[in-house]
């Protein structure tokens, strides 16, 4: 009833999720993270069960190892691990347990579950010894007659079952927990992963179903066959949440990376040297890169110039807000009139800053690296503020003077 469905959508979904998954893969490479390796892992998981659940693909595998109904094991043991990497990604997610230890105890926790799992499926599938030709994701109610065939399943749902309850209890609990709020990105986040593995209840259902009325004489394969549509919508759900993220971090990282373009200038204008080496072909796509060498280069540039980073603009700007300016950050501000001003002493070819004016740091610089992005491009917003323009006004008037009296 569904078959002609599930072949038609899920190769389509393994390949976009593999693709996906792959990338995940390669960003985990170039940057080691515990909650992208498992993101990058699940995807190909996921990828690998929406492959199985194909009929044709199950028909292939189970006449390739000449054993009837074996996908149903391996697309089981996957499913398991798929959900197992769900709820970890619960775990991590949670802002005071990103630390190695909770994650690793959680897996110690649940690793034996798991293991004892996929071992007593396997030891269920022999024992029911499937022969014959296989009709594709109806192993359950053709073999509904079979104690181990049975047990089988019903090892599965039991651990599926405590798997998901675990998870949707540990995204509750991440959604209402007292710590530091999550961000509004990752709460919708959580909210789908708790749908999504809510979805598997769905599939044990359908089976449930499917095998009560095959016990009872009626043959209700669509139940069987609707089963693995709810898996595939358990991975499209959970895979849309991943991507969301992925996506909603990419247009930051590339906001971010234009809106720090005026301060990048500015800081390496007198230095063009300080630009890095153009880096690989396919690198230039990745924002993350990009942004990362904007960030190295700025911070370069500002290095090179605080030989001539004056205590005049920040003062100047101090004055203002004891005049009563507000709407600004006062040491964004600061940081963004020291740079111009030093910027433009350096490219006029003046003398670097007397020793009795010169700024030991740049405001802002005891920022927590965490936090240098969000900063620095807030330093740059304030490039054209009219509150810098004035202070560097200020700042070239007190600069004067001295000339002048000279």
């Amino acid at each position: 009833m569904w078959q002609a469905t599930l072949t038609a959508v899920s190769p389509a979904a393994a390949a976009v999720t593999l693709f996906l998954g792959t990338g995940k893969a390669l960003a985990a490479r170039r940057e080691p993270a515990a909650l992208r390796k498992v993101s990058a892992s699940s995807l190909v998981l996921a990828s690998v069960i929406l492959l199985l659940a194909t009929p044709a693909v199950y028909r292939a595998v189970d006449t390739a190892f000449g054993a009837p109904h074996l996908s149903a094991l391996l697309v089981n043991t996957a499913g398991l691990l798929y959900v197992g990497h769900i709820q970890l990604m619960a775990v991590l997610w949670h802002p005071e347990r990103r630390t190695g230890g909770t994650p690793r105890r959680t897996v110690l926790a649940w690793a034996p579950f798991y293991a004892a799992t996929v071992v007593a499926m396997a030891v269920l599938y022999a024992r029911a010894e499937p022969s014959g030709e296989a009709r594709p994701l109806l192993f359950a109610p053709d073999y509904v007659r079979s104690p181990d065939a049975v047990a089988f399943h019903l090892v599965y749902f039991a651990m599926l079952t405590a798997v998901v309850t675990s998870t949707v209890r540990r995204c509750r609990r991440l959604l209402t927990s007292p710590g530091p709020p999550l961000t509004p990105g990752l709460r919708r986040c959580a909210r789908e992963f708790a749908l999504a593995v809510a979805l598997d209840m769905l599939h044990v259902l359908c089976v449930l179903t499917a095998m009560a009325g095959a016990a009872g004489g009626l043959r209700l394969d669509g139940f069987a066959e609707a089963a693995w549509l709810a898996t595939a919508a358990r991975g499209l759900v959970a895979n849309y949440s991943l991507v969301r993220l992925s996506v909603t971090a990419r247009r930051r990282e590339r906001r971010d990376y234009q809106a720090l373009r005026p301060l990048w200038q500015t800081v390496v204008r007198a230095d063009p040297q300080l630009v890095l080496a153009p880096g690989l072909l396919w690198s230039g796509w990745d924002t993350r890169i990009a942004l990362s060498r904007r960030l190295v280069e700025i911070r370069d540039g500002a290095r090179s110039l605080s030989p001539w980073m004056s205590s005049a603009p920040a003062r100047a700007v101090d004055q203002l807000v004891r005049r009563g300016f507000v709407g600004f950050d006062v040491v964004a501000a600061q940081a963004a009139a020291t740079l111009l001003y030093a910027a433009e002493a350096r490219g006029r070819g003046l003398p670097p800053a007397d020793t009795d004016m010169l700024l030991a740091a740049l405001p802002g610089e005891d920022v927590p690296a965490a936090a240098e992005r969000d900063h620095l491009v807030l330093v740059a917003r304030h490039l054209s503020h009219p509150v810098v323009l004035e202070a560097l006004v200020h700042a070239r008037r007190m600069a004067a003077a001295p000339e002048a009296r000279g």
